[in-house]
């Protein structure tokens, strides 16, 4: 009976108060969206993140050994790789870029703080330009192993 009793009330109410109570929904509906905008934690995106933070960290010591293992069996360590820039010097780069953005440190402390959307696309972004750069960089390394393999 109560349920009626609703249904009746709002189809008795006036042009005013329906206009209030219309305005009311529409300021919860726009402070709920608000929320779930902004404040609440962005799980699908981090998992994203991490995924790719992983995948990028993973290829980029794939790359390094790829590297080393050639200069090494090549005594190429100061043959160059680029112009202007030797194994060696490609090579400690490469671990020093590591270092800094690519350490498991790293992700400890990224994941431990609170992200917000804009800064997950930011850094996913980064990851997967620096992905597609490691990609290049791992078939000319694999390149270079499958000729002195052959």
């Amino acid at each position: 009976m109560g349920d009626v009793y609703g249904y009746v009330l709002v189809l008795n109410l006036e042009g005013k108060q329906m206009e209030i109570i219309i305005g009311i929904l529409g300021l919860l509906i726009a402070i709920i969206t608000f929320y779930f905008s902004y404040f609440k934690e962005p799980k699908e995106e981090i998992d994203h993140l991490k995924v790719q933070f992983r995948a990028t960290q993973s290829l980029s010591k794939e790359v390094q050994n790829k590297i080393e293992k050639y200069a090494t069996k090549t005594n190429s360590w100061d043959k160059l790789i680029l112009p202007n820039i030797t194994f060696e010097a490609y090579l400690k780069q490469m671990k020093e870029a590591y270092d800094e953005n690519l350490s498991d440190e790293l992700f400890k402390r990224l994941f431990n703080t609170k992200l917000t959307k804009p800064n997950i696309q930011s850094m996913t972004k980064s990851l997967e330009t620096q992905f597609s750069a490691l990609q290049q960089m791992n078939t000319q390394a694999k390149v270079l192993l499958d000729q002195i393999n052959e």
